[in-house]
């Protein structure tokens, strides 16, 4: 009973099937001036030219440019084009205007000698090369040459020549016959002496019939197209007339326009009928049922390439492209247009599985009811995301979801199996990947790794522990040995034999997305960003990318056809490697591949041949006998150059100033079969010497050539990999400045030699000259460079001198030797401080000068005093004066030696003190400090060289200064120690010096009378002076 049950759910879900051909629609949306297109015709350079409601247009594949009354059109729309012999374009306009474009790309308008104001409703060439016009109210109008003013000797064919003045068309055949149709539908012939029109019946083509057409196909028959009898094809040969009208296959019989296919099929294009294709197993209609965008056709055209084109009375252009491609999407029944998985099983029917479930479509079915759905709203699935389809040797149909796990389904009984053995071992429930193994197993790729399943088995897992490559699955395959081809996220591939899973290594990570085997017992490889490797013996033997034509490097599935063509879909489209050649053949939605997206994995091979994907925008069938078929090589050419960014013409050999060298040239080639498939290489010579790597750019720039010859060459290749021979070429040359000219380098050659001729010849003069006067002045100069050597002698004294003022000579020499001087301890020295109290005041009552003056014969006479005991001046800061005894030579008496100098500096300030006084200035008061320990002498920095000293010993004698009195040799205990058996001292106690805390003091009140030489005890005698080493005799200090 449920089997009923869900048998009656199923028959509800029917839906009628359609399938669509591709038909590529030009409209006002994608350029197309109007959308009432009246003719159409191709050029020597593959463009087609149309003529529409609003006037002319040119469409290269890729761009429409509308041409105007602004460009050199006439008014109105254009009702009917021809290119002559010589390649000229001619346009027939509404209201009689006529419009030239000549082989130089000019366009203009053409005035016929009497004013033409009837629409020009045909355009032809008789065997002469004169141009004939039909128009609709003058008749017929011959015209024999236009001049450069667009005027042209033109005659008139009226009533009185046997034409009617109202024509529909007019039209040459190839034995030479020009044959006009008027508007009553009747057919009149050029007589043969041109000057008039006679009756031209066919035999068969009944006389009330109204011709509105006319075809001449390529075996020589005659087709006749009328207004209500449909279309007779008169076979000359024969004799024999054949009808076609709705009897027999024709959707209308109101036949407005006719044409033939690269096959020798004609089409027949009717008004509000479609498109009837009459071939030799029947015919086929084509209508907006089934891809055509509109029903009214006005007028047809195969290009170079062998697509049909197709004008439509209000739907523009429609390009067929072949039979190759038909898609069925959910308007023709799909439960949804994501397709995921396709699957066809034994009794033939196609199972696609989509994002609402699975739809099965039954091409034996000929009722409306050829698609039928399953959902799972229906009760019929766990999950509507069907991500994988497969049918086992019993017949049943095992499906993997997105998140309903795994399920058998019985196409026979339309009954659902859930199997819980195998089902929880699926984490999530996402089923990423399924293939029948050799002996009928499933594999069951999941996120954490592989399931071997048998029904009524246990499943078996695989791991990395049991040789995965790695656990998120994302791709499983069984190829025609019986190998099971698994492939992991960034994990490479693994290669199951005999339930052995052993990981293939190509020294990369890839993510394997898809597989194949070809006839040859190869693997391809599709990949996710890598393209496409090709294995055997589990190494890579070829490798395909964008670079060798592939549209996109993300592939998602694979499949072999029966002729052993591999095709390849990716996120861009489809591409096919034909066997045996290598070469790849692209297919995107321009040729009729509309999904564009490829689904992982949703390929499949019908039992009649053809390929089934699955897309992002429902699933395609492609007719794979039809895929070897080889478009001619592309017509490629040079569309345009700019020149420092302004357009330029592109005159043969053309010359430009150096100046010029900004060059950008743009470039193309027509393919409406698959524009974006088209890429091109190209070079530069004069610059480059190998071509460029593909590109699908159509300019290039060349920012800042040198001067120099250059020719551009450019080539390109189509979808089936053909390149254009020979490549298009444009020569130019930019012209080097006039600075870089032969004639100026040859004038300055010119220049140069003349001007080292007469250069040597008078530098030799005055060479002669210069000799004699350089004798003269050796002499001269040899005197005065020993003068000067004596004065550079006497400089390098006067130097020396004075850097020993400024430095002590060891100190000196240390610098001269090498070029710096090293820091010294010394571990007895006694350093003296001097500063002046009340010094500011005293100096607010002088002038600057006069300040400077002052201290400077004070610390002259300290100086002075300093040196008689051998005792190194460090520097004044100032009114501060300081020095130190025992550097930088050791001295061992150089305590001593601080006290008579601090006795004598004392006894010269008082002195002074007493003379200003008396001169009634303002007098200088002393404070001096002693004190003795360790310093560090020595030289810092490497401009205006010092010497000074450092330590601890150096602060202690500043504090010694600074608590001292003034008039008062102020010692610490340290000094005291070292003089006290030459000098009488007052001991202070122990006093608070800043920073220092407590230190023990001494007044230094004289020289001890036993070493003194007069009776202050200022002054040493010649014993103490004997002692401490000193030369100098009492009464030079006195």
């Amino acid at each position: 009973m449920r089997s009923y049950i869900l048998l009656a759910t199923v028959l509800l879900a029917l839906h009628g099937y359609g399938q669509r051909f591709f038909f590529e629609n030009l409209g006002v949306q994608q350029g197309l001036p109007a959308s009432k297109v009246y003719a159409m015709i191709e050029d020597e350079a593959g463009k087609i030219w149309i003529g529409d409601e609003a006037g002319i247009s040119r469409f290269d594949g890729i761009t429409v440019r509308a041409f105007g009354t602004k460009d050199g059109v006439a008014p109105n729309g254009a009702r009917a084009l021809h290119i002559d012999g010589s390649g000229r374009l001619w346009a027939g306009h509404l209201g009689g205007g006529i419009t030239l474009l000549d082989g130089a790309g000019s366009l203009r308008t053409v005035r016929p000698g009497n004013a033409c104001t009837s629409d020009i409703t045909g355009i032809t060439e008789d065997a002469r090369g004169a141009i004939w016009l039909s128009t609709f109210g003058q008749g017929a109008i011959r015209i024999a040459d236009v001049d450069a003013e667009g005027r042209a000797e033109a005659v008139y064919f009226g009533e009185p020549e046997g034409i009617q003045a109202r024509l529909t068309g007019i039209f040459s055949l190839k034995d030479g016959s020009l044959l006009a149709v008027d508007a009553s539908g009747r057919l009149v012939r050029l007589t043969e002496n041109g000057e008039r029109f006679e009756p031209y019946p066919v035999n068969g083509l009944p006389e009330v019939q109204r011709v509105t057409t006319l075809y001449e196909d390529t075996k020589g028959r005659l087709w006749v197209g009328t207004f209500s009898g449909g279309v007779f094809r008169h076979d000359p040969a024969t004799g024999k007339t054949t009808s076609f009208d709705i009897t027999n296959g024709l959707p209308e019989n109101f036949v407005f326009s006719l044409g033939e296919d690269a096959d020798g099929r004609i089409w027949v294009g009717t008004w509000e009928g479609g498109i009837a294709r009459v071939q030799e197993d029947g015919i086929r209609i084509f209508n907006t049922g089934n891809g055509l965008h509109g029903n009214s056709i006005r007028c047809m055209l195969r290009d170079r390439e062998g697509n049909m084109l197709i004008g439509t009375n209000e739907n523009g252009l429609d390009i067929f492209k072949g039979e190759r491609f038909i898609t069925f999407t959910d308007a023709d029944g799909l439960v949804d247009p994501q397709v995921w998985a396709v699957m066809q099983d034994r009794q033939g029917r196609i199972w696609f599985g989509t994002n609402g479930g699975i739809s099965i479509h039954d091409p034996s079915e000929r009722s409306t009811a050829r698609v039928k759905n399953l959902t799972m709203q229906q009760g019929d699935l766990t999950s509507n995301q069907i991500r994988s389809l497969v049918q086992d040797r019993k017949g049943n149909v095992w499906i993997g979801t997105e998140n309903g796990g795994l399920f058998e389904f019985d196409p026979r009984t339309f009954r659902f199996r859930y199997d819980l053995e195998i089902s929880g071992s699926i984490p999530e429930n996402k089923v990423t990947a399924l293939a029948l193994g050799p002996e009928g197993e499933l594999w069951v790729g999941t996120i954490n790794g592989l399931i071997r399943y048998v029904p009524g088995n246990l499943p078996t897992v695989y791991g990395t522990t049991e040789g995965l490559a790695g656990m998120h699955v994302v791709s499983a395959y069984c190829d025609t040995k019986g190998a099971v081809w698994v492939g992991s996220t960034l994990r490479g591939i693994t290669r199951i034999e005999q339930g052995i899973a052993t990981p293939v290594s190509i020294g990369r990570s890839f993510t394997a997305t898809c597989f194949v085997m070809d006839k040859e017992g190869r693997t391809w490889v599709g990949t996710e960003g890598q393209g496409v490797f090709v294995l055997q013996n589990d190494k890579v033997v070829a490798e395909y990318t964008t670079a060798d034509g592939l549209l996109s490097n993300s592939i998602r599935s694979l499949n072999i056809d029966k002729e052993g063509q591999v095709w390849l879909g990716s996120n861009r489209g489809l591409n096919t490697f034909q066997a045996g050649s290598g070469r790849s053949i692209a297919f995107t939605e321009r040729s009729g591949y509309t999904g564009i997206e490829s689904k992982p994995n949703a390929t499949c091979v019908a039992s009649d041949g053809a390929l089934w994907f699955g897309t992002a925008n429902g699933a395609t069938r492609i007719s794979t006998s039809r895929a070897s078929e080889q478009l001619p090589p592309p017509l490629v050419a040079i569309n345009g150059l700019r020149v420092n960014m302004e357009e330029r013409p592109m005159d043969e050999d053309l010359s430009l100033d150096h100046s010029e060298r900004s060059i950008r040239i743009t470039y193309g080639s027509v393919s409406l079969s698959d524009p974006a498939a088209v890429q091109y290489r190209y070079k530069l010579d004069g610059l480059e010497s190998d071509w460029q790597p593909p590109t699908t750019g159509t300019d290039i720039n060349y920012p800042a050539l040198p001067p120099g010859s250059y020719t551009f060459q450019v080539k390109a290749m189509n979808r089936s990999g053909i390149w254009s021979d020979p490549p298009a070429e444009f020569s130019f040359t930019i012209l080097p400045p006039w600075y870089r000219s032969w004639w100026f380098y040859t004038s300055v050659a010119g220049l140069i030699a003349i001007g080292l001729f007469s250069y040597i010849k008078v530098r030799e003069r005055q060479l002669r000259m210069r000799n004699a006067v350089l004798e003269r002045k050796v002499t001269e100069r040899t005197a005065e460079v020993v003068a000067q050597s004596a004065e550079i002698a006497g400089q390098k004294v006067r130097i020396e001198e004075l850097l020993l003022n400024i430095l002590p000579k060891e100190i000196s020499e240390e610098l001269k030797e090498k070029g710096k001087a090293t820091a010294r301890r010394h571990e007895h020295v006694t350093v003296m401080f001097t500063d002046m109290k009340g010094f500011t005041r005293v100096a607010e009552r002088m002038t600057p000068e006069e300040l400077v003056n002052e201290l400077d014969e004070c610390f002259i006479q300290f100086d002075s005093i300093i040196g008689r005991y051998g005792i190194e001046k460090i520097k004044t800061i100032g009114d501060s004066y300081m020095c130190a005894a025992g550097v930088p030579s050791p001295d061992p008496h150089h305590a001593w030696k601080s006290a008579l100098a601090a006795l004598e500096v004392r006894s010269l300030m008082e002195r002074w003190k007493r003379e200003r006084e008396a001169a009634g200035k303002v007098p200088w008061t002393l404070r001096i400090g002693l004190h003795s320990g360790p310093v560090v002498a020595g030289v810092v920095g490497k401009r205006k060289f010092a010497y000074d000293i450092w330590g601890d010993a150096v602060n202690t004698a500043s504090r010694m200064e600074s608590s001292g009195v003034t008039g008062e040799v102020n010692i610490s205990g340290a000094t005291h120690a070292l003089i006290k058996d030459r000098f009488e001292c007052e001991h202070r106690g122990e006093v608070e010096a800043k920073n220092k805390g407590l230190i023990d003091m001494y007044f230094v009140r004289r020289i001890r009378p036993a070493y003194s030489a007069d009776a202050a005890g200022t002054l040493p005698n010649e014993a103490f002076l004997r002692e401490i080493g000193s030369a100098v005799h009492h009464q030079e200090l006195a």
